[in-house]
């Protein structure tokens, strides 16, 4: 790293380390640990190329029409990302979420622009803190204070709203008074920024440490409605109208959520795993109230918000099954057979650590003995599915080509008919009456004895 403050230094250019990584190494983190660099320079972006490029450094110029030269630096078995920006004085068109980038000419202007006083804060080659906001104080005291009047810059871009969110769930941020009051009033303008800026500040939130915090914060600020109306749904939510009172939905889910450890799936999971409950609320004769379906009306949820979001598709398919999953290992008891457990094994595949890490958080009563008595459930489950997988192996329930053995022994063709017969089969394994993986002219043979009737629409015409 030190190599680039000499590098330009040589060249006639000031450069800083600036931003975040600065942050993070006011909080304890090493020069060395830090995984991404950003530095700002008095270079332009073809006179940061040159100088790169001088060094024999590999170079990216994406960014450079906003200042941004990118670069790698290998050392000592670590590769990090690096980016030199030139000083910038950025002017928001009214209306728009992109800046009109002009170039500064002093670090305190570039400084000046950037929104949180906590990233306001560079670096010097002999090491010396430049901070002119008092970035560092801010820091130690936990206050999450903008640079400037909070209203201009949530304006400049509503996305620093979400922003102020993942500081309180990664760094244990207070808003100050200013900031809560400006992101009250202008919460409604997350709505101009692109889903997927959405989605890559909600990520990081959701995994912080204090995440559950910052969901509270949106919820206050009125951000959590135009993000996920369906979260602002269980906030809305009351159940105790029936005979005997239930949890909260949001206080549950908070909780929940700030329980299941920081995985990205299991997080989006955790806090959109009770939202069906929102629309399925009955109360019955007795006067109990019941939530009958809520799995599969939460993961309908999730499909609206993984279509807001911009999921990716194995993000999405991963928190969908979660989600609609999530009540099936609290329903284990002692009684389950084998046969139960390797049925939620197959259904739950890789994902059997998610759900149950899921489950466990999804414990939340006060009652005593209740939680523990749960707990132990979920861990008889997951000690006696470790040990099935281990007597049974692994790999496939079926061999492989039994799709074919099937349809050319009872002449069908390809199609649902088939998928029938092999599920039929994988049950049988799991049930034990048959064995796992074993040769193609067994199972056939099981089918033939079961006496399945197969309709006339699925054989091969002659």
């Amino acid at each position: 790293m030190f190599r680039l403050f000499g590098l330009f230094q040589r060249a006639g250019h000031e450069l800083y380390l600036v931003g975040g990584a600065v942050r993070d190494h006011l909080r304890g983190m090493t020069l060395e640990e830090l995984p991404d660099l950003d530095f700002a320079t008095s270079a332009l972006p073809e006179e940061s190329v040159r100088i790169l490029r001088g060094a024999g450094l590999p170079v990216f110029t994406v960014g450079s029409r906003f200042g941004t030269v990118g670069t790698i630096l290998d050392g000592e078995g670590v590769r990090r990302e690096v980016q030199v920006t030139t000083y910038r004085g950025e002017v928001y068109a009214n209306g728009s979420r992109k800046p009109r980038v002009t170039f500064g000419t002093s670090l305190e202007t570039d400084l000046a622009r950037r929104d949180f006083s906590i990233n306001a804060v560079a670096m010097t080659a002999d090491r010396r803190l430049v901070d002119p906001h008092g970035g560092a104080r801010d820091l130690q005291e936990g206050i999450l204070r903008t640079v400037g009047d909070p209203w201009t810059i949530f304006r400049e871009d509503p996305l620093r709203t979400l922003r102020a969110a993942r500081f309180i769930a990664t760094l244990e941020m207070r808003p100050e008074p200013e900031v809560l009051e400006a992101v009250r009033e202008l919460a409604g303008q997350i709505l101009t920024v692109s889903r997927e800026r959405w989605l890559l500040e909600m990520n990081r939130l959701l995994q912080g440490v204090w995440v559950e915090s910052a969901l509270g914060f949106l919820a206050d600020t009125g951000l959590l409605k135009h993000l996920l109306p369906e979260a602002q749904a269980m906030v809305e939510f009351r159940a105790d109208q029936g005979k005997y009172h239930h949890k909260a939905l949001w206080p549950h889910t908070l909780a929940v959520v700030g329980r299941t450890p920081p995985r990205l799936a299991v997080r989006w999971a955790a806090l959109l795993h009770d939202a069906g409950k929102v629309a399925t609320r009955s109360v019955d004769a007795e006067g109990d109230v019941h939530f009958h379906g809520h799995e599969s009306a939460g993961a309908d949820l999730l499909d609206d918000v993984a279509r807001r979001f911009r999921f990716n598709k194995a993000l999405w398919q991963r928190v969908r099954s979660l989600v609609l999953m999530h009540q099936r290992p609290a329903l284990y008891e002692d009684t389950w057979t084998d046969a139960a457990i390797r049925r939620l094994v197959r259904d739950a595949g890789e994902m059997l650590g998610d759900l149950l890490d899921l489950s466990r958080a999804d414990v939340t009563s006060h009652r005593p003995g209740v939680r523990d008595a749960a707990l132990a459930r979920l861990a008889e489950l997951e000690a006696r599915a470790a040990e099935l997988a281990r007597k049974d192996g692994q790999g496939p329930l079926l061999p492989k080509g039994i799709g074919r053995a099937i349809m050319a022994h009872f002449g069908i063709e390809a199609g649902p008919p088939v998928g029938k017969l092999k599920a039929r089969l994988e049950q049988a394994v799991l049930d034990g009456l048959l064995p796992r993986n074993g040769p193609s002219e067994q199972y056939v043979e099981y089918l033939e004895r079961a006496g399945i009737a197969l309709p006339d629409p699925v054989r091969a015409p002659a």
